[in-house]
């Protein structure tokens, strides 16, 4: 992500991106709101905090512990995160600047 674009900058306009914006306005600061650990997770949830972290699909893919596809049905509705990956998505959300601490390489 560049230096001037925010995380809250427009997506690319599709249906998806429209949700996202939603969710990422009823934050505040630079991640959202708190959230119970108990939080149910959808593909908007994803893609908010691939755009929340800056980083792309593959680098949270690997920090969540899973592969690309996986994530990519999670951001489709093709199932949920569960387990560490869940808890990690929760914490991406709310302080997305963890996330990009990590590196993969």
């Amino acid at each position: 992500m560049s230096e001037e674009r925010t995380p809250y900058a427009p997506g690319t306009g599709s249906a998806a991106d429209a949700w996202v914006d939603r969710l990422l306005e009823r934050g505040r600061g630079p991640e959202l709101a708190p959230m119970p650990l108990n939080t149910p997770l959808d593909g908007t949830h994803v893609t908010a905090a691939v755009r929340l972290t800056g980083r792309d699909r593959f680098h949270l893919a690997r920090v969540l512990g899973v592969d690309l596809p996986t994530l990519e049905h999670w951001e489709r509705g093709l199932g949920a995160p569960d387990g560490a990956a869940h808890a990690l998505l929760l914490i991406a959300l709310r302080f997305p600047e963890v996330i990009r601490a990590f590196s993969t390489d």
